[in-house]
């Protein structure tokens, strides 16, 4: 593990910051990444809001952080409570008001549903709002993981805290989805749970230690974990899901539906249901892995992050064509943003989009994976801030690169 420490006077802030956060975090929904937020979306964590991981309640799963399970992608989180944890009401409660409906999962930083920015003093975050050295709105706290270097990274810029642990473990698909779960050794009670290719691996999300590695028993391939409510772990593992106890022995598994190209789980612990893609197509199962609903992304997609929507359909990355469609209930593509050919973005290198996170204004951080590259601009951003400006929107942040020292970012998980 490598960590690099900033002032003590740096490091305040942060204390802040991962404290605040640590005390709203409820264990997130499950990511492939990534995160993802929205109105209503988050990242991972538990079920309920994946998207939205640590607070709020359920919606829509693209919210990493914060926001109600029903809308996953909302980064930010919770429903809109005017006591929330705004910094100028009562205490946070933890649902971060400062993040949409609460409906979509996807929906919010809420992860640690306050990690200081928005939040009030009590349960949602400190009051104190952390001022960003590079001005307003360019400054991120956030999970990246690169599974090229097979190492997992902690970036706060407001405070220029970071830590960065290997996983342990080699391939493709280590590390790949994230999540916050309840680990009693991390020094805060929270710690960063990974997918690895043999199960999954627990990192202290205030310091970087890893906790523990978890194999599956005879088990490879694993391209997601997502941590239920009884303690066990379900795994998407090529053709099915398996769920396994702390040991890692299998309890049970179920067939997923037929195709290739399992990329990421995501899990609603609202509804108990299981989100994901096998290539053009996206899927929303139950726990006990019955299809109940699937729509077409179109020709030539890939898809990695999978996050509900509020009132039906989801949002999802589409690997190659790297962009996020919304698709809604009637199963018909609402909007599109990115786009590997559209010349609005030649300049910062779109090549594949895989795990993400949607904002509570609407913006999508996503991870711009350049696996397939065999030498990609040393300066090409491997996360970026798209916009939903326009017909294709537009970039607003952008973060790592080769020369940033980064090799291949796969999934992404955003505090604030």
């Amino acid at each position: 593990m490598q960590t690099v420490r900033p002032s003590r006077r740096m490091l305040s802030p942060l204390s802040v910051s991962l404290s605040a956060a640590l005390a709203c975090i409820f264990s997130l929904g499950c990511s492939s990444n990534g995160s993802s937020f929205e109105t209503g979306m988050g990242g991972s964590g538990s079920s309920p809001n994946p998207a939205g991981n640590m607070a709020g309640t359920n919606g829509d799963v693209t919210n990493v952080m914060g926001g109600s399970p029903s809308n996953p992608t909302q980064a930010t989180g919770g429903n809109p409570q005017t006591n929330g944890g705004d910094g100028n009401s009562t205490a946070g409660t933890g649902n971060n008001p400062t993040a949409g409906t609460g409906s979509d999962p996807i929906g919010g930083t809420g992860n640690v549903a306050g990690t200081g920015n928005t939040a009030g003093t009590g349960t949602g975050g400190s009051a104190m709002t952390p001022t960003c050295p590079k001005g307003e709105g360019k400054c991120h706290e956030f999970i990246a993981n690169d599974n090229g270097k097979n190492q997992v990274n902690y970036v706060n810029e407001f405070t220029g805290a970071k830590w960065s642990t290997p996983v342990g473990s080699t391939g493709a698909n280590s590390p790949r989805t994230i999540e916050i779960v309840d680990n009693s050794k991390a020094a805060g009670g929270k710690a960063v749970m990974v997918s690895v290719n043999t199960g999954y691996v627990e990192i202290d999300l205030s310091n970087g230690t890893k906790l523990l590695e978890v194999k599956a028993q005879s088990t490879t391939n694993v391209t997601g974990a997502c941590r239920l409510a009884d303690g066990t772990t379900a795994l998407g593992v090529d053709t099915k899901i398996v769920i396994v106890n702390a040991s890692g022995v299998p309890t049970t598994n179920f067939n997923l539906p037929t195709g290739p190209n399992l990329r990421a789980i995501n899990l609603d612990r609202t509804t108990g249901h299981y989100w994901l893609s096998k290539t053009e197509t996206v899927y929303e199962l139950n726990a006990q892995g019955t299809q109940l609903w699937s729509a077409n992304m179109g020709a030539g997609t890939k898809g990695y992050a999978v996050w509900w929507r509020a009132g039906g359909g989801v949002y999802a990355t589409t690997g190659e064509p790297a962009t996020i469609v919304e698709i809604d209930a009637n199963k018909q593509i609402v909007s599109t943003v990115g786009g590997r050919d559209n010349p609005a973005f030649t300049k910062y290198g779109l090549d594949f989009f895989s795990g993400f996170v949607r904002r509570p204004n609407g913006n999508y951080i996503v991870a711009n994976w350049l696996g397939h590259l065999g030498n990609p601009g040393k300066d090409v951003p491997m996360v970026i801030e798209l916009k939903p400006n326009g017909a294709s929107g537009e970039v607003v942040w952008t973060w790592g690169s080769v020369n940033g020292g980064q090799q291949t970012i796969t999934n992404v998980y955003v505090f604030q």
